[in-house]
């Protein structure tokens, strides 16, 4: 999925980056989706430094945070809160998370899907799906931006928010109208923010590929 020997490399900075922002306006875009809801099992997929896992479980969620950098999840580990289990495993296959049997009611991906490349991405998100419960929520942020340099040494690819509405009109899985917002540091990026749900249905009754 990612570069892991340039975040291995940089973990320091890239946590101490990521730590700076504040993680309300990070996702005001889909907050008010789980705010009404009673907190369940969620799962942060490239979960970096941690933020946004401590995020939710101080909001009385458990969270099984997932990221496959070796130097990002030694720097997170000593930082986590007691409801978040950390797990070493990558996009597209979640070969160990899918092995844990859960199903979650909220998975999320902040700032990962650009590290898919597009031959992967249907898979991905249709073992995406497969993890969540009927009624559960899937948040997808796309990065928008000309950084080529950054872009190379990151192993990042160009995202659209149309080509995810393909993989969820294939799945029947309902998606809401994209949001976008600035990179709070900057100017160059904006970030897009992709709610899913699934229906009230039985996950394994949607199509698969």
């Amino acid at each position: 999925m990612a570069n892991n020997g340039f975040y291995d490399k940089h973990a320091v900075a890239l946590a101490t980056q990521y730590r700076a922002a504040d993680v309300d306006t990070v996702h005001e875009a889909w907050v008010s989706e789980i705010a009404a809801s009673t907190p369940g099992l969620a799962c942060d997929i490239g979960a970096g430094s941690g933020r946004d896992a401590n995020w939710l479980a101080e909001k009385g969620w458990d969270v099984i945070a997932v990221e496959p950098s070796q130097g990002m999840r030694e720097l997170a580990i000593p930082k986590s809160h007691a409801n978040v289990t950390w797990l070493d495993d990558s996009l597209p296959e979640l070969f160990r998370l899918r092995a844990l049997g859960h199903r979650f009611d909220l998975v999320l991906l902040s700032a990962v899907w650009q590290h898919l490349p597009p031959g992967q991405r249907e898979r991905a998100f249709r073992i995406l799906t497969e993890l969540l419960k009927p009624g559960g929520t899937l948040v997808i942020t796309l990065r928008h931006g000309t950084d080529e340099l950054e872009n190379r040494e990151r192993g990042f690819h160009p995202v659209s928010a149309a080509e995810l509405a393909v993989f969820a009109q294939r799945r029947a899985v309902v998606m809401r109208d994209p949001v976008t917002q600035p990179d709070e540091t900057r100017a160059h990026l904006q970030w897009e923010t992709l709610v899913f749900s699934i229906p009230g249905a039985d996950v394994d009754n949607l199509l698969l590929l």
